[in-house]
């Protein structure tokens, strides 16, 4: 095999019904010099086998058999495997679209046909960030679709925290980019084991972040990331995924403190804040989860006893984000002032009157 360029990092468990058209979405891709690791997590149905079929029609595969040990454990498998210069890594249900390793058609400045190796190469990055489909799958039917968007940029590791607004605009989803492994190596980067219930991504990216990266944004989209009911973890909801979220608040407030975002937008931390709140009320709702209506207040009483909300908010701070969102301030107040049962029937209702 020619030297490799991006070691592709899969984790399956129990995806025989989705895997072999995310692996062929990533074998198609006209850019070969790649290898594609197969991650078996354990997997109880046919997954095992079909990752074993696959790589024996095509050399660039890897395959890994393991015991279970979650998803964060998968990917460290693949970490320890990997031999690209640069990481990439997929969901076995998800798909890469045609393009993503290599060409995308581009006015912008950064030039004409550009493939995100070729733009870390170009500008040394450490960092690709490209852009990628939400898609959210119900009983076989896509019921929801919406796109991320921001705008091209090239920020070197001294000119990260000045631009970290843009950078994180970029989103979490560690799968909506490419890694330079020397770098993850340098900073002994891989993913937290002891997260099984979700937050993994956000956890991973914040760490990245947290060692100043010089990074690239490309705005193309690349990658659809399919939320399937029943399947993904990312709409599953308990007192283990909110544990693993605070965990993860707190490693970015200190990449808030670090970079001195709010120096330049003063409502950056309140606002991030407030999104995080609204999402685990909505987690907590009818509609994404059964349990008594107590258990969900005791959740959200549990998720206000984070770190990050014990310390006291700058009153100018929270007076900002109130005149750039009167609806997110609200829901901060409420949820700073412990009205939980207020917060969670304003969240909630607003569900029901959307859904009209």
């Amino acid at each position: 095999m020619p030297d490799i360029k991006i070691s592709i990092i899969v984790p399956v468990y129990n995806s025989e019904k989705y895997l072999p058209e995310t692996a062929q979405s990533i074998l198609k891709q006209s850019f070969s010099d790649f290898e594609l690791i197969l991650v078996d997590d354990g997997s109880k149905d046919g997954s095992g086998t079909i990752c074993d079929q696959l790589a024996a029609k095509d050399t660039r595969i890897k395959v890994i058999h393991k015991t279970n040990g979650g998803i964060c454990s998968a990917r460290n498998a693949g970490l320890k495997e990997a031999a690209g210069e640069y990481i990439a890594f997929c969901d076995n249900d998800d798909i890469y679209l045609p393009g993503l390793l290599e060409k995308m058609s581009t006015k912008r400045k950064l030039g004409l046909l550009e493939d995100n190796y070729a733009l870390a190469k170009k500008y040394d990055a450490d960092v690709v960030r490209y852009s990628r489909s939400y898609r959210t799958v119900k009983d076989g039917k896509v019921i929801a679709e919406e796109k991320t968007s921001f705008k091209a940029g090239v920020y070197s590791s001294s000119q990260f925290a000045a631009n970290f607004d843009q950078i994180n605009k970029a989103g979490e989803g560690i799968w909506a980019g490419i890694y330079r492994r020397a770098f993850l190596q340098k900073n002994q980067i891989d993913f937290d084991e002891t997260m099984k219930f979700g937050y993994e991504d956000l956890d991973f990216i914040t760490k990245i972040y947290l060692c100043s990266p010089s990074v690239v944004l490309n705005p193309k989209t690349y990658y659809v990331w399919i939320m399937r009911y029943a399947h993904s973890t990312s709409g599953k909801t308990d007192i283990n995924n909110i544990t693993s979220l605070m965990k993860c608040l707190e490693n970015k407030s200190r990449l808030v403190t670090q970079t001195g975002i709010e120096t330049q937008i003063p409502a950056f931390w309140v606002e991030e804040l407030s999104r995080r709140i609204y999402t685990i009320v909505r987690y907590v709702s009818p509609k994404k989860v059964k349990m008594p209506f107590g258990k969900r207040i005791e959740l959200l009483k549990y998720f206000r006893t984070a770190a990050v909300f014990q310390q006291p908010t700058d009153k100018k701070k929270t007076e900002a984000f109130k005149k750039q969102s009167k609806p997110g301030w609200l829901i901060w107040h409420l949820f700073d002032k412990k009205h939980y049962w207020l917060l969670y029937f304003l969240v909630t209702g607003k569900q029901r009157l959307s859904e009209k």
